[in-house]
């Protein structure tokens, strides 16, 4: 996605994640080994479920609407929704 160019993914030893709104960075999110992560064509934005993310590099999330439908995402695929403004 082109037009997310400048934003900051997040870093691998970043806390605080659970229940924040984040911006996929992506077309596909994958997980850890580029296997794609399950999430709704064209999706934005997803809840992170987890605090940081694991061993493994990856965050568990899912779609605001669907908090059943939880995927893995690679950490740096996303972004804060807090992080917007720095666009």
């Amino acid at each position: 996605m082109s037009e997310n160019q400048g934003l900051t993914p997040l870093r691998y030893d970043q806390t605080g994640l659970r229940g924040k709104l984040a911006q996929v960075l992506v077309e596909e999110p994958t997980d850890e080994i580029d296997w794609p992560a399950g999430l709704p064509a064209g999706i934005e934005t997803v809840v992170v479920l987890d605090d940081e993310p694991n061993p493994h590099h990856t965050l568990r999330v899912h779609p605001p609407d669907e908090p059943t439908r939880i995927a893995l995402v690679a950490f740096d695929q996303l972004t804060l929704c807090e992080n917007l403004s720095e666009r």
